[in-house]
């Protein structure tokens, strides 16, 4: 039997570790810390790999944080930033036709725009869709799921990781915890948080409180804490209580949108809200995110009763790789054949209701997205195989190229929301497993609760690697235990 080849730590990644660490507060503003496993500082990256910078090669499942859909290198957005920088300019704060374009593919593609408004980052797009959706309604409270992460803005970053070791109410009525110090501790009045996956919990807190309630605020498929899919039937019973209630729903698709389908989870789960936000996959790797929706809604920033901007906002170098990123979805869909759309479950745009016409853009998913979940299911199933082969007890759950392989303790099948994930998930045990896929060339995110991606640039020979090197990771820890 061949004896494995482990990566050492290097002293130029460490050294570059710790002279981050001497001038950006934290060592880090990703929150992408190593964990236990060694400092690693990336020289470079190409298709599905990262170096070092002492010449170490990883897998990459992290992907920039589920950023990267087609790689780290994919030729036609590199190609078109770099005419954007050398031929038409970087920046003009003024119209320009990439604006044109991503709008423009951004209507054809996502099923509730109509109009969008672009940002830099997902938490300024989620703030742009909340405070849209409070002066549309005139109330001010938000609703939003325990586990579920919607950036940092004080209005928002509440109950994402809310600790064992604090007061976090029922299961089925979470108190509102603020999760940062420097947050009004009024703000938590503004914020009710219900669990996932429990239409029952939301139904309640619409049927005491709609009259002040503003929006839901949802992932589709909660993200933060591991990957956690909604039930069968869940969206569309959110969608049908806030109809029912009057309430906005923003369908926060910062992680999902142009990973599950061209449409994101709207057109996944067939469920169109009121306002969504995307960002992530979008861009490429460059930072570009929006919010959009319906021109009725929207009409509120076209005439600037809502006020929201930036100097690079829509920036033409950040367009310019969703341009390409778009581009490339698009030639995987057919236009001229619609997605059917059971107009008795789903409905579009505020407060419609059966009846309205309204259908998905683009046909059948083509290669991109069956190659997507090919390689996502594959590699999900095949980790969660070893783990079981190894008599450790583990969950696998996922929704193709976005998943996570929880390790814990017990007779566990599905996790549902977010307290049953803190009940189970071994923090420790999956950090002493990353270390050691980061020893045998793979890279994980080293925290439990943040998902594992594949991207187009990755391949079944890969996948392979990847296994082959959780053979031996899994024997190591749990020859440990």
């Amino acid at each position: 039997m061949a004896i494995e080849q482990l990566i050492s730590p290097g002293d130029r990644s460490v050294e570059m570790v710790g002279r981050v660490k001497r001038s950006v507060a934290g060592g880090d503003s990703t929150y992408s810390d190593p964990g236990t496993g060694q400092a690693l500082a990336v020289r470079r990256a190409e298709d599905a790999t990262l170096w070092d910078q002492d010449g170490n090669s990883y897998l990459d499942y992290c992907l920039g944080r589920g950023s990267l859909l087609l790689g780290h290198t994919p030729v036609d957005v590199i190609d078109g930033v770099h005419e954007q920088l050398t031929e038409r300019g970087v920046h003009f704060c003024l119209p320009h036709r990439l604006e044109v374009k991503v709008g423009e593919a951004l209507q054809q593609l996502v099923p509730c725009v109509d109009l969008v408004r672009f940002t830099c980052s997902g938490t300024e797009a989620v703030m742009g869709a909340v405070r849209l959706a409070r002066a549309s309604t005139g109330r001010e409270k938000i609703v939003k799921c325990e586990g579920a992460y919607h950036g940092w803005g004080d209005l928002e970053f509440a109950s994402v990781w809310p600790s064992d070791d604090g007061d976090l109410g029922p299961a089925d009525a979470p108190r509102t915890v603020l999760q940062s110090q420097g947050i009004p501790a009024s703000v938590a009045d503004t914020i009710v948080v219900i669990p996932f996956n429990d239409a029952d919990a939301l139904s309640r807190v619409l049927e005491d409180r709609a009259h002040e309630i503003a929006a839901v605020v949802i992932e589709p498929v909660l993200a933060q804490c591991g990957i956690v899919p909604p039930d069968d039937g869940y969206l569309q019973e959110v969608r049908r209580l806030t109809l029912e209630h009057g309430v906005m729903l923003i369908f926060d698709e910062v992680s999902t949108g142009f990973r599950l389908a061209a449409g994101g989870a709207q057109q996944y789960y067939r469920v169109i809200p009121d306002l969504c936000v995307l960002g992530g996959a979008m861009g490429g790797g460059f930072p570009v995110a929006c919010f959009g929706g319906p021109a009725d809604v929207m009409q509120l920033v076209v005439d600037k009763t809502v006020l929201l901007g930036g100097i690079h906002a829509g920036a033409p170098l950040a367009l310019s790789g969703a341009d390409k990123v778009l581009d490339r979805i698009r030639r995987d869909t057919d236009p001229s054949a619609p997605y059917p759309v059971d107009h008795d479950a789903v409905y579009a745009g505020a407060g419609k209701g059966p009846g309205e016409k309204k259908v998905f853009p683009g046909g059948p998913p083509g290669t991109l997205y069956t190659r997507l979940f090919e390689l996502g299911d594959r590699l999900r199933t095949g980790l969660a195989a070893i783990f079981s082969d190894a008599g450790l007890s583990c969950v696998d759950q996922g929704v193709g190229p976005m998943f996570s392989v929880y390790l814990g303790d017990g007779d566990v099948r599905e996790l549902r929301n977010y307290r049953q994930v803190r009940e189970f998930a071994r923090v420790d045990l999956y950090a002493s497993w990353q270390a050691e896929m980061q020893k045998r060339g793979v890279y994980l995110h080293p925290h439990q609760f943040q998902p594992m991606f594949v991207s187009l640039a990755h391949t079944d020979d890969d996948i392979d690697r990847t296994l082959a090197a959780s053979e031996g990771s899994v024997a190591e820890i749990a020859r440990r235990l």
